[in-house]
């Protein structure tokens, strides 16, 4: 809470569930999911979630939680567009990063193409989930160029705009002029 005064501190999290590595008792993660959730909404801060094999547990949480209150970010959004509705309307953005990229991400192209620009963003995610033309080597900010172009196809758009509605979308969730 006190780290989170800072001028600079701009969200909570990375936050969520990862029922993948099975490292965490799920009950643990479900509990402390909820305090960090309730600390984002004590300081007013939106939060980014960490989702990993947990999606109907990590939307139950942030309904039951109340999360639209702060609303924040689903990064690395790999869900159903039926679950992307669910989360934008909890007053989340939803960030694609490289898979987006990839031949066979059938459901993110799909998604990315079904929501509305003014809840789009883009990430890198690095140092993992690079995008194509770089799969399989260590991801790096600058590749999020990859990313922006591929939705730009997908909404046939350019570009620019893409670059220019992330970054506007960022601006507003994380209240910077």
């Amino acid at each position: 809470k006190e780290l989170s005064a800072h001028e600079k501190v701009v969200a909570i999290g990375e936050m969520g569930l990862d029922y993948h590595w099975d490292k965490s008792p799920k009950d643990i993660q479900k509990e402390v999911f909820r305090k960090q959730i309730a600390l984002a909404k004590e300081v007013n801060l939106p939060i980014i979630i960490h989702n990993r094999d947990a999606t109907e547990d990590v939307v139950t949480i942030l309904k039951e939680e109340g999360a639209e209150a702060v609303g924040g970010i689903m990064h690395c959004f790999t869900g159903s567009a039926e679950v992307a509705r669910e989360c934008m309307k909890m007053n989340f953005y939803l960030s694609f990063g490289g898979p987006v990229t990839f031949k066979n991400a059938k459901k993110p192209k799909e998604v990315v193409k079904e929501i509305p620009n003014d809840r789009l963003l883009i990430e890198t995610d690095c140092p993992f989930l690079t995008p194509h033309p770089f799969r399989g080597k260590r991801n790096e900010p600058s590749y999020v160029k990859y990313v922006a172009e591929q939705i730009a196809e997908l909404k046939e758009m350019n570009f620019e705009e893409i670059a220019s509605i992330t970054t506007e979308n960022a601006k507003r969730l994380f209240r910077i002029n």
